[in-house]
C-alpha cells in the first residue's frame, strides 16, 4: 500500500531524536534552494564538489519515544528484503486497568480474555494476501517509563508460559478492514488474540488484589504487572511485508491492551469488561528490532575497504545510513553562496523496485573532524548551521531532503536534494576544507523503506553524488 509520510510529524520525531540542542539564532532571510538564483542570472556562477561516499549500519534508533499528539508506531512481525535482508520486530509495552482496585475480581469469574494490538494502516512491503504469526508473553523484567530504550533493546519473556497460542493473521484482510468507512469502534482493525486463561487469569487476579491498602494503586500495578510482548508466533516465517501497529488511539478499541470479559458469580448473565489499556503519559515501551543481513547484497557495502563506494543504500533507522565526505571547500571563489544542494540520485533498474518504496525525506547530521566545529570531537555528531533558528520549520522547508528529478547534462534524473548553503558558508568562513555528513531517514516507522543511490565511484558519473554550488562573486 502506497503511503503518504505526514511530513510535520516526521520532522517533530526527527527533531526530538536529535542528540544535541542548540538555542535559536535570530536569522530569519532564508531562500529556498528551489528558488534561489539559476547560474545564469548576472553576477552568479555555478561549480559542483565530488563526493566521497560509504554506507554503515545504525541500529541506534530510539524506539522508545512518547509525544504527545502523535502516534506510536510499532513495527511487528518479520519480512525479507532481497537486498537489504530480514528484519524482525516485537513490541513491549505496559498495561493499566481502568480500575485499579484491589476488589474489581472480588467474588467474580473472569469469562476471556483478548489482546488488542491496532493496525496503524501501514504495511512496509508486499501487501498481497500474506499471513504472519504471532504470539503473546508475559515480562519477566519491568519497564522504565523514563527508562530510554532503542531498536537493540530487549526484555527476557515468560516462554514456559505464553499467554497465547500461537495467531495467524492474513495482513491483505488487515489492511482492507483498514479501509472501510463507518467502522464501529469495537471493530476497529488489529490484533485480536484470545489469551490463555490458564496463564493470564490467575496473574492479573493476583496483581489487582495485591493492590490493597496502596496509596499510589496505578504505580504499584505497573510495577507488579511487568508488561506484554507480542512478537512472530513463527521464528522460521519469511515474509515481504512488515505490518505496523499504534499503541496508543482514542478508545479501548484503538489502544493496545487487553480486554478481560467477566461475570460476578452472583449474577452468572452478568456480562463486565475491564479493558487494560496502553496509556502514553503513564505507561513504557519500546520496540525491539533486529536484523540479518549477512546473507545480502548490502552486507558488501558494510563491509567494503574501497576509499570511496560505487554503491550506498539507506532505509529508516534501525539500518543502512549513508556517510558522505565533501572535501574541496577551499577551492570555492570567494563570494555569496546561494545554494550548496547535495544531491544522491536513485539508482534506476533492479536496485530500488517494488513493492519496497522509497524514503519520503532524508536528513543531514554533521560530524566533526576534532577541528570544526570548535569543541566538537572528531567522530561525534552535530546540528548543521542550516537547521537554525530551532524555534522554526522554515529552515526544514529550506534544507529539502525530497526525492525531485533533476538535470544532469541534459538527462533527467531522480534524486534526493539536501541544501546546505549557511553549513557550507560557515566551514570556509572557519578554514574547514571538509563536510562530513551522516544521511539518515526518520525514526517513525522502524526500518522501513529502501533507497540504493549511486556513490561516489559509480562506473556513470551521471548517477554519483555532487555538492551543487550556485553563488554570487564578490
Amino acid at each position: 500500500m502506497k503511503h503518504y509520510l505526514h511530513s510535520l510529524r516526521a520532522i517533530i520525531i526527527f527533531l526530538f531524536a536529535a542528540v544535541i540542542s542548540f538555542s535559536s539564532c535570530k536569522e530569519n532571510v532564508l531562500i529556498n534552494s528551489r528558488v534561489s538564483p539559476a547560474k545564469n542570472s548576472v553576477g552568479v556562477f555555478d561549480t559542483s564538489l565530488d563526493c566521497i561516499t560509504h554506507t554503515f549500519y545504525d541500529d541506534t534508533a530510539l524506539t522508545s519515544t512518547n509525544l504527545s499528539g502523535l502516534a506510536i508506531y510499532q513495527a511487528v512481525g518479520s519480512i525479507t528484503d532481497p537486498f537489504f535482508g530480514t528484519m524482525t520486530g516485537a513490541t513491549y509495552f505496559q498495561v493499566l486497568p481502568l480500575d485499579v482496585t484491589s476488589t474489581l475480581y472480588q467474588d467474580a469469574t473472569i469469562d476471556s480474555a483478548v489482546l488488542v494490538l491496532p493496525y496503524s494502516g501501514f504495511t512496509y512491503g508486499d501487501t498481497g494476501s500474506i499471513t504472519q504469526s504471532y504470539q503473546v508473553f508475559y515480562l519477566q523484567d519491568t519497564l522504565g517509563f523514563s527508562t530510554a530504550y532503542y531498536s537493540y533493546s530487549s526484555k527476557p519473556v515468560d516462554i514456559s508460559s505464553p499467554l497465547s497460542d500461537i495467531y495467524t493473521v492474513d495482513l491483505h484482510s488487515l489492511r482492507d478492514s483498514f479501509n472501510v468507512k463507518y467502522v464501529l469502534a469495537k471493530n476497529h482493525p488489529g490484533l485480536r488474540i484470545p489469551l490463555r486463561l490458564s496463564a493470564f487469569s490467575g496473574l492479573v487476579q493476583s496483581v489487582q488484589s495485591s493492590l490493597s491498602g496502596s496509596v499510589k494503586p496505578a504505580e504499584d500495578f505497573l510495577k507488579l504487572f511487568k508488561g506484554i510482548c507480542v512478537r512472530v508466533g513463527d521464528a522460521s516465517q519469511s515474509t515481504t511485508a512488515m505490518p505496523y501497529f499504534q499503541l496508543n488511539g482514542g478508545d479501548i478499541y484503538s489502544s493496545a491492551g487487553v480486554l478481560v470479559y467477566f461475570h460476578k458469580n452472583a449474577k452468572p448473565d452478568s456480562a463486565l469488561l475491564e479493558p487494560y489499556t496502553f496509556t502514553g503519559n503513564s505507561c513504557a515501551h519500546f520496540n525491539g528490532i533486529t536484523k540479518s543481513y549477512s546473507q545480502y547484497p548490502v552486507n558488501n557495502l558494510f563491509n567494503s575497504v574501497q576509499a570511496n563506494d560505487s554503491i550506498i543504500a539507506l532505509q529508516y533507522q534501525p539500518g543502512a545510513t549513508i556517510d558522505v565526505v565533501i572535501p574541496g571547500l577551499k577551492k570555492l571563489p570567494e563570494g555569496v553562496i546561494t545554494k550548496a544542494e547535495l544531491q544522491l540520485c536513485v539508482l534506476p533498474g533492479s536496485y530500488n523496485y517494488a513493492p519496497f518504496g522509497l524514503p519520503g525525506k532524508l536528513y543531514p547530521n554533521g560530524i566533526g573532524n576534532g577541528t570544526y566545529p570548535a569543541g566538537i570531537n572528531s567522530g561525534l555528531g552535530y546540528i548543521l548551521s542550516d537547521y537554525y533558528p530551532r524555534g522554526s520549520l522554515t529552515p526544514l522547508a529550506v534544507l529539502d531532503g525530497y526525492a525531485h528529478t533533476i538535470d544532469r547534462s541534459g538527462t533527467s534524473v531522480y534524486a534526493y536534494t539536501i541544501n546546505i548553503p549557511r553549513e557550507v558558508m560557515t566551514s570556509i568562513k572557519a578554514n574547514n576544507d571538509t563536510i562530513h555528513l551522516h544521511i539518515t531517514g526518520t525514526q517513525e516507522f522502524y526500518g522501513s523503506f529502501h533507497l540504493v543511490a549511486g556513490g561516489g565511484n559509480y562506473h556513470d558519473s551521471l548517477y554519483r553524488p555532487k555538492l551543487f554550488v550556485v553563488y554570487s562573486k564578490l
